[in-house]
């Protein structure tokens, strides 16, 4: 029987393709798996930290917002507080009552402060409100829009009088402005200023709960005026005409 004789580099090659086969079976049963979870891993850690971005931003929007309705909410509470008539809707006949009083206060209220203003002012007036309930559902009663006639000594003074505006009793929107006369100083103008007066109601109620007959659940608020019964003031009756200067304030 004839012997085989292996030399050493057949014993170097068949070892070599040995660990090239073990290499290869070894990538083939772990290292793929192992390259394929990672990137895996990756893949996902990527897409949550897309996603907790994403969170993030959204939660600093929804922090940006709160803190903007809050100032908003602020800026409501202070001119509901300083700049509005005390008008609760809580109770249908109160508010009734209390609305026939209101042309009479604020003609009084309003004169007061053109008087005060530094201008001659007039084309302003309140119109009485009727004898129904009012709306409980409505958030503002119906806006008042007035062509004011302004007499001032100068443009200056002019000035002057449209920086007061801000600090009114009631809150005055300016539309427009229109200026009759020469704008140097010691020349006397006469400007028409469209504005929009703005009263807005306290304690109204959703649509379906005004509704529901309620008569005279005598809940007037603190402020109310004589909400809780009486008629109505002088000039301001339900019957009467618009209170107020009767074009000629000032």
């Amino acid at each position: 029987m004839k012997q085989l004789r292996v030399t050493r580099v057949q014993v170097g090659i068949a070892g070599l393709v040995l660990a090239v086969a073990i290499a290869a079976l070894f990538g083939i049963l772990f290292i793929r798996p192992l390259v394929a979870k990672t990137e895996q891993t990756k893949a996902n850690t990527e897409a949550e930290e897309t996603e907790a971005a994403k969170r993030g931003s959204v939660e600093k929007k929804l922090a940006e917002a709160t803190l903007e309705e809050a100032r908003i909410s602020e800026d409501y509470d202070g001119i509901m507080e300083s700049r509005m008539p005390k008008v609760s809707l809580a109770d249908p006949v109160a508010a009734m009552m209390r609305l026939w009083d209101l042309p009479r206060e604020e003609g009084l209220l309003i004169n007061k402060w053109f008087a005060g203003s530094g201008a001659r002012v007039s084309g302003y007036g309140f119109p009485a409100f009727p004898t129904t309930l009012p709306n409980q559902s409505r958030r503002v009663l119906d806006p008042l829009n007035w062509n004011l006639r302004i007499e001032v000594r100068d443009f200056q003074a002019l000035q002057r009088w449209l920086q007061k505006i801000p600090e009114a009793p009631r809150l005055i929107l300016i539309r427009g402005l229109t200026i009759q006369g020469s704008r140097q100083p010691g020349q006397p103008l006469m400007v028409d200023v469209p504005v929009t007066m703005y009263l807005w109601t306290q304690d109204y109620v959703g649509t379906a709960a005004a509704a529901a007959p309620q008569v005279g659940a005598g809940r007037g608020r603190a402020g109310m005026g004589r909400a809780g019964g009486g008629g109505p003031g002088p000039g301001g009756g339900p019957s009467g005409g618009s209170f107020g200067p009767g074009g000629g304030g000032g």
